[in-house]
């Protein structure tokens, strides 16, 4: 997808969650009004743990049966990376909501699907010196999952779905598909808690 048209779906995502949010929101004038003005960037990242396992998938190469050798970088490449976006709304002034989007990549031989992370911060003073902090974010959605070649193999005489990594293995080509990964996006769940004391 085009650059301009993937920024386009994305203030589209945006704008979604906004929504969503007033929605959630009581319908009061302290918080009806001014919900960007309670909300901050958090983060902003190319890339993500699903990214990171494509690329571990890419590692290595294979001679074909005529010789011809096959490099895995080019069926594990992106074509554009997952570009994660986080907001921070505060809701009360000890509590707040974490919120944003993870756009997705595909490669020739995998797809991470588009997700929403969700989540929690909440800050306690517990005395003058001492702050408690606990945060926990999810991803609902952002599967990432690997998808199989379909190869012809002179032993059977027939094209036959194979894992693409394994289809230079000794395993039967059926055999080599249960290696697929699919990972879904809560593989990125955090959670974080910390105790300050300030001297």
């Amino acid at each position: 997808m085009p650059a301009i048209k993937r920024f386009h779906h994305l203030q589209s995502w945006v704008g979604l969650i906004l929504l969503v949010l007033q929605g959630l929101i009581p319908a009061t004038a302290a918080w009806g009004q001014g919900l960007w003005e309670r909300t901050s960037l958090l983060d902003l990242r190319a890339g993500s743990v699903r990214s990171d396992l494509a690329r571990d998938l890419s590692a290595g190469r294979y001679a074909l049966e005529d010789g011809t050798m096959v490099d895995l970088f080019d069926w594990y490449r992106p074509r554009v990376t997952d570009l994660n976006i986080l907001f921070l709304t505060e809701l009360e002034p000890s509590f707040a909501l974490i919120w944003g989007i993870s756009t997705g990549e595909t490669g020739q031989k995998y797809r991470i699907d588009p997700g929403l992370w969700l989540g929690v911060f909440y800050r306690a003073e517990l005395a003058e010196n001492q702050v408690l902090t606990f945060a926990a974010r999810t991803l609902l959605g952002g599967a990432m999952q690997e998808r199989p070649c379909v190869a012809f193999y002179t032993i059977l005489d027939a094209f036959t779905q194979v894992n693409c990594r394994l289809a230079a293995s000794t395993l039967p080509p059926q055999d080599t598909l249960q290696f697929l990964v699919n990972e879904p996006g809560s593989i990125e769940t955090t959670f974080s808690l910390r105790y300050e004391i300030r001297f």
